[in-house]
């Protein structure tokens, strides 16, 4: 699950990495990139202070990240701290960002459901808008990099914590469900003047990729689709990593390993739905991907309906991480291209 390629088209410094690898063996994994974190808000304060506010910004993001893999490879304490320390800093850091993020707050089932919106700083809209959804230990402060693509592009951008992650949890662990959330999300951004309603396309990444073909299946108000990296099911539990396991029983709440697989081979499945998504759907995949390349065939098999963009390298891991930015400008673009049609 540690993947330099992912951290780094993320945002995480090179010398961070190089950093933590080197790091005097006395000092554990979490605590070198909580250091980290504090050193970055010091930084942003110092910034803040001298009226340099966009420095400030990227400060805190850097700093929330750090946070975020400080603490994604564990699964005790100190993945509420890591967590905790990351919402802290990216608050910090959202007024302050060119464009800035706005933070809502919505209740699903009594729950809250914290988000971020943010509209191109240049142009003039109602925009075109991306819903960004995160994979099974990435949260909303996560996706910073990928907006600002999108945003440089006139492409509006909401992303947000569903159950299972983020600070949705402990309280709203994963469930099988998740559309009902990014449809409120829908409904909450569609109201917004910024917003174009008419154009509103949804993407996720990992597990977020499967939430997003559940979602633009169940809601009729996505126009486009980007599947990266994801699934239609997880037929495939028994082959995952020692530590993808541990992260599915971590979100599930589940007391064993038993009882998460049975949870997660039950809720993550939407065979039974994708032959109700009919929007352009974009499907990346890695051929080294721990997530079976077969998987893009199930979409395809049962996604009958839906003009299918099916993209699958040769080379790449999850994600394609390892491939650098082209697979993720090529998606970007590809979205772009549904979103704002040329004349």
């Amino acid at each position: 699950m540690l993947n330099w390629g992912r951290l780094i088209l993320d945002g995480v410094p090179y010398a961070d990495l190089v950093s933590a690898r080197d790091r005097d063996p006395s000092v554990t994994w979490f605590d070198h990139w909580m250091e980290t974190a504090a050193n970055y808000e010091r930084l942003g304060e110092q910034a803040q202070a001298a009226g340099h506010t966009i420095t400030a910004g990227e400060y805190f993001v850097l700093g929330s990240l750090a946070a975020q893999y400080a603490q994604f490879l564990w699964f005790d304490d100190r993945r509420r701290v890591g967590q905790e320390r990351k919402v802290e800093l990216y608050r910090r850091a959202a007024p302050l960002l060119n464009p800035q993020a706005e933070r809502f707050e919505l209740t699903v089932d009594g729950a809250t459901v914290p988000g971020y919106v943010r509209v191109p700083a240049s142009g003039s809209g109602p925009y075109p808008t991306a819903v960004l959804l995160g994979g099974l230990e990435s949260t909303k402060e996560e996706s910073y990099q990928f907006e600002q693509q999108l945003l440089a592009r006139g492409i509006a951008t909401v992303t947000f914590d569903g159950p299972g992650q983020g600070e949705m949890f402990p309280e709203v662990p994963l469930r099988g469900d998740y559309e009902r959330y990014t449809s409120a999300v829908v409904d909450y951004a569609e109201k917004l003047p910024e917003i174009d309603a008419s154009r509103i396309g949804v993407v996720g990444r990992s597990l977020g990729g499967h939430y997003a073909l559940r979602s633009a299946a169940l809601d009729q108000r996505f126009v486009a689709c980007i599947s990266w990296g994801g699934f239609a099911d997880m037929d495939s539990y028994d082959d995952e990593t020692p530590m993808t396991k541990e992260s599915w029983k971590y979100v599930t709440a589940s007391s064993t390993h038993e009882e998460a697989r049975e949870r997660v081979m039950r809720l993550m499945d939407v065979r039974s739905e994708l032959h109700k998504l009919r929007v352009p759907t974009y499907i990346q995949h890695g051929m080294h991907d721990e997530v079976p390349v077969s998987e893009v065939d199930v979409v395809k098999q049962l996604a009958v309906d839906a003009p299918l963009t099916i993209v699958i390298e040769p080379h790449g891991d999850h994600c394609c991480h390892n491939l650098g930015p082209r697979p993720r400008f090529e998606m970007i673009d590809w979205l772009e291209e549904q979103l704002k049609p040329r004349a």
